[in-house]
């Protein structure tokens, strides 16, 4: 699976490429062999693997990320703000969905061009022209690829050969470009609102460029439609419905939808548990979905352990710390028990735990580490904290209910 992505990828002109995950960088340096002016390498985390892919972007080569669906979560801070500064090489955020995450919601909020593959020729496809919509409009593209994209769906002949992808002048040039334009790269609130207009021309532009996009494929049966981005949430529609299969889920190609929807009496869309694809519809008069307008049905039972209200790293890397914190503040009374991970502390827990201690909050952190605990101990005693416990049992924790101060416990494994 990482070779045939990897390799892709290469072929394209990617020179960087960035990971997170062992395999797929023993993969990258495999191929580094084969190909000279290649360089993949892993990085510690997410944040740090999509920055250094982006100056390399900015510096007009051709680069390259490769995460999990989930792991593109942990880099929000830069790619939010890479929208608008955009890129000069082309920039893809290749990531393969292992489990159900999606990285669909993330292409309105972070308006960022996203499309979605689900087997090795609609991978190729979506390379081709990611990097040759991320060279024309100077944006980074994300590409979502299925675990299993080096297996070609049955049925489908071969890909053309002789079908050559879009090269810009900058993916051919040997020697790094930057030009110093502080409008641009500083992106300060003055020269911000001019890249956000930009932003917005370009995005109308890409919208243009994906009507025409191979992978979006209408098939009419029927007066009823479905809307779709994945083959997967099909058994439960009839076989002579319409279809209308979308790759490019941002920006969506709003000409093509449109048309499908007015041929139809009614129109049911199947998408993640977050609608992506319907709130980019204007007139959903004959939309079917029970997504928009019922945010309740999202949203998940609070979490109890050992006598306390347990919060997660849901907003991010150690962002229970930060939320926790926020609890305390307006619910004093409440027994709160916050879980992060060894390596989401180096990622963001440490600035998130100072702001706690400044703030004379309490409840307890619970660390779930492999290797780490020494030196995350070592950080804490630099901080001028030292009520800090190891467990070797979950159910340990229950003795710490009652705690009135701020209290980190360390425990092996996962929970």
């Amino acid at each position: 699976m990482y070779d045939q992505i990897c390799k892709t990828l290469i072929e394209n002109g990617a020179r960087l490429i960035y990971t997170v995950n062992r395999p797929v960088a023993a993969t990258l340096k495999k191929f580094e062999g084969e190909y000279p002016s290649f360089r993949g390498e892993i990085s510690l985390n997410e944040k740090i693997a999509f920055e250094l892919a982006l100056t390399g972007a900015y510096a007009s080569k051709r680069t390259a990320c490769l995460f999990t669906t989930e792991g593109l979560y942990e880099a929000l801070d830069p790619l939010m703000s890479s929208a608008y500064t955009g890129v000069i090489g082309g920039f893809l955020l290749v990531c393969i969905k292992e489990i159900e995450e999606e990285i669909t919601p993330l292409g309105p909020f972070s308006k960022l061009p996203i499309i979605i593959t689900e087997n090795e020729d609609d991978f190729v496809r979506a390379v081709e022209f990611g990097y040759m919509i991320s060279e024309k409009y100077e944006i980074p593209v994300i590409v979502q690829a299925a675990a299993d994209t080096a297996v070609r769906t049955e049925g489908r002949g071969k890909r053309d050969e002789g079908r050559g992808s879009y090269v810009s002048p900058n993916s051919k040039r040997d020697a790094s470009r930057f030009e110093k334009n502080p409008s641009r790269w500083a992106a300060t609130p003055k020269f911000r609102y001019q890249l956000h207009r930009e932003l917005n021309e370009k995005i109308e532009k890409i919208r243009e460029e994906f009507e025409a996009y191979e992978g979006n494929i209408k098939t009419i049966k029927s007066k009823t439609g479905v809307i779709t981005d994945s083959h997967s949430g099909l058994d439960f529609f009839d076989e002579d419905s319409s279809m209308l299969f979308l790759s490019t889920v941002h920006p969506l190609p709003l000409k093509l939808v449109n048309g499908f929807v007015a041929e139809m009496d009614e129109v049911f869309i199947s998408e993640g548990p977050y609608p992506a694809i319907e709130l980019q519809i204007s007139d959903r008069s004959k939309i079917i979905s029970g997504k928009m307008g019922s945010p309740g049905r999202r949203t998940k039972p609070a979490e109890t352990m050992y006598g306390f209200d347990v919060v997660r790293d849901t907003l991010g890397p150690a962002s229970s710390i930060n939320m926790a914190h926020g609890i305390k503040k307006t619910e004093p009374e409440r027994r709160i028990l916050a879980i992060t991970f060894e390596d989401f502390f180096f990622h963001s827990g440490m600035p998130a735990f100072v702001n706690t201690l400044y703030n004379a909050s309490s409840y307890v952190l619970l660390i779930l580490v492999n290797e780490k605990e020494e030196e995350i101990k070592q950080v804490l005693a630099g901080f001028g904290f030292h009520n800090a416990f190891h467990i070797d049992k979950y159910s340990e924790i229950e003795r710490f209910k009652d705690v009135k101060e701020l209290t980190v416990l360390f425990c092996k494994g996962i929970i």
